[in-house]
């Protein structure tokens, strides 16, 4: 809550030239606390209530057990999970949130074209996440802001303002316990009930073998779950899944508080939701998981009609029919990738030319345990060139790009048009910058470059950045001022490590350069070796806007460097105050002696922050291997700092 700190210390300063009336300056005090306290109520309670509405709409669920504390409820579902929920209008406005005919969640008025309802045996998409926090288009005045993918990425709901007095209500109006049943009235005047049913429960066992949000199975072979019950007299318990997966429930007895489901998935690629549940006389509890069987092929997921996640992009064969796969029969004669096309990688390849983009490229390594290298030697770059006005842009997972023998950038803005590129997305992979040259990056533009196209969202996740030839000043992602259309993009460096060709070695990085520009960026959680910034410039050069994170970033040096280091280099006299830039544990390592801060020179220096860094001594490393770019923190920073790339 920097925001509401600073604020009030703001306030402090001001009315301490206008007045010494202390019972004034205390009740103000009050008054912005009590608003403070009353939009964080204000979050939990539509949050929590959003909670709700998701057990009624799934109607699947019934509660275990209760408690009432005031006006607060506590409930147990059946499949374990507790919910909370106080009843009543709290603070001032509230979003629009409606259900629409179609079932779609309608927020803001708008159809989000998400489900609420479930639908021919699916369930409802996603439930809507919701969060207050400034919206610098309008002069940093608290909006409402809503999430569909659970705390990734927000957006500001245009007629979503926080402040004022009540025009729109949350979303229940009322909530009792009435007599077998907890019973829900929403604000339009719909009653819904939730069952209460004591010890009625279903709820699987997370498997060990979970990977992003998918119980990962042999294919051919059967596995098997556990799934916790409270089995009475006359319980039943039954195993829903497709019939080629061939689920079934083991035998059990009266009395069981555990129950075993195996399924044997075909050997193809394929995914399912299984569904399993227990009913007790009228009743029915029900729990689920997904399941998908490990393959080496992406490719074969993709002609299955699978989803594959790129960044932030879904890929399917039904919303992007065109594809090949490269593989060592034809990767020899392959020199060039062409626009609106995936790809999925399984051989080496040497790129002959620039590539220019029209709609999208998405480059995938086919085989997820054997990287696949991407050569791109001097002059071969991707080139974001469109005469559309939106465009999807350039994503790449699982990759070797290889542009050691590239001086230059390997992708740039190219063309006379005014596009609006969605994505510059690199997942999971690995980007080799090293011959000499002041102009290597991963993406650059100058001075030339067209200023009317622009790139809406980068993310760098989950990549290794090698870096050589410590001599050559390195950049990651450079923009140019001359194109103001940066200033509305997001960028997001998580979860990367960079690092230098050995530990005698320290470059020179520019994690991000947008000169005197505001630019908004969340960096959080990557790992440094030996690449620390000049002493004339930082990681990021750039001015910090609203919701830009530098946080959990680890740092360590044990190359000679000389001069200071700066994470961030902003303008000279910009305010970058604390409500702007969120600064939290970030870790620097460095035996070299250079003096670190955090604002260059004290440019734009947050007020409540300690800009000079002491740096600590040692290494966080129990181990490091320069050649595969791995870096395994010891217990002390390990799931806390840095990258958990191993």
């Amino acid at each position: 809550m920097k925001f509401y700190k600073s604020f009030i210390l703001f306030s402090l300063l001001a009315l301490t030239f206008v007045s010494c009336n202390t019972d004034d300056l205390e009740r103000d005090i009050d008054a912005l606390k009590d608003r403070v306290a009353n939009f964080e109520a204000q979050v939990q309670q539509l949050n929590d209530e959003m909670n709700i509405i998701r057990v009624l709409l799934d109607g699947n669920k019934t509660i275990t057990d209760y408690s009432v504390n005031g006006d607060t409820y506590t409930l147990t579902l059946s499949n374990g999970e507790t919910l909370t929920l106080t009843p009543g209008a709290t603070g001032g406005n509230y979003p629009s949130i409606e259900i629409g005919e179609n079932g779609n969640w309608f927020i803001g008025g708008k159809d989000t074209g998400l489900r609420a309802k479930a639908e021919d045996g699916d369930d409802a998409s996603i439930t809507p996440k919701f969060k207050i926090e400034a919206n610098p288009a309008d002069g940093g005045k608290k909006y409402w802001w809503v999430s569909y993918d659970n705390g990734t990425n927000w957006s500001v709901l245009e007629n979503g303002l926080a402040e004022g007095t009540n025009s729109q209500t949350n979303p229940i109006k009322s909530a009792i316990v009435e007599g077998d049943n907890f019973k829900v009235t929403l604000n339009d005047g719909t009653e819904h009930l939730i069952p209460i049913i004591k010890g009625l429960e279903c709820a699987i066992n997370a498997p060990a073998s979970m990977t992003n949000g998918f119980w990962m199975v042999a294919g051919g072979t059967a596995s098997s779950l556990t799934v916790k019950v409270n089995l009475v007299e006359g319980d039943l318990v039954r195993v829903n899944a497709p019939t080629d997966w061939n689920a079934k429930v083991l035998p059990y007895v009266t009395g069981a508080k555990e129950v075993t489901v195996t399924v044997t998935p075909p050997s193809t690629a394929s995914e399912c939701v299984i569904v399993v549940e227990v009913t007790h006389g009228v009743n029915t509890a029900t729990d689920q998981i997904k399941a998908k069987t490990i393959t080496n092929s992406y490719w074969a997921e993709y002609q299955a009609g699978l989803d594959i996640k790129v960044g932030n992009l879904v890929i399917n064969k039904y919303d992007y029919p065109n594809a090949e796969l490269i593989s060592e029969d034809n990767a020899g004669s392959f020199t060039v990738f062409t626009t609106d096309k995936v790809y999925f990688i399984d051989a080496d390849i040497s790129l002959t030319a620039k590539m220019s983009i029209q709609d999208y490229l998405i480059l995938i390594n086919n085989n997820p345990d054997k990287r696949a290298t991407v050569e791109m030697g001097a002059g071969k770059y991707f080139a974001f060139n469109s005469s559309n006005a939106t465009a999807t842009g350039l994503l790449c997972k699982g990759l070797i790009l290889d542009g050691t023998l590239n001086a230059n950038y390997l992708s740039t803005l190219e063309g006379k048009g005014t596009c609006m590129f969605e994505y510059l997305a690199m997942d999971d992979c690995i980007i080799k910058l090293g011959k000499a040259g002041n102009g290597r990056a991963l993406f650059s533009i100058s001075s030339g470059s067209n200023t009317t196209i622009s790139i809406k969202n980068f993310i760098l996740n989950s990549c290794r950045f090698s870096l050589t030839n410590g001599s050559a000043e390195t950049k990651i992602i450079n923009f140019h001022p001359n194109n103001a259309t940066f200033a509305n993009s997001n960028i997001q460096i998580t979860n990367n490590v960079f690092y230098a060709e050995d530990a005698a070695t320290t470059i020179d990085l520019k994690l991000l350069v947008y000169a005197n520009t505001n630019i908004t960026f969340l960096v959080e959680r990557n790992t440094f070796v030996n690449v620390v910034p000049n002493s004339s410039q930082g990681y990021i050069q750039g001015i910090p806007s609203n919701e830009s994170l530098l946080a959990k970033n680890i740092v360590w040096n044990g190359g000679a460097w000389n001069g200071g280091c700066n994470w961030i280099s902003s303008k000279a006299g910009s305010s970058t105050p604390s409500d702007k830039t969120k600064i939290e544990d970030n870790i620097v390592f460095d035996e070299s002696g250079a003096k670190w801060l955090f604002f260059r020179g004290g440019n734009g220096t947050p007020s409540g922050i300690t800009n000079a860094i002491t740096p600590l001594k040692g290494s966080p490393f129990v181990s490091t291997d320069f050649a595969a770019g791995t870096f395994i923190l010891n217990d002390t920073y390990k799931g806390k700092y840095g990258s958990d790339i191993e």
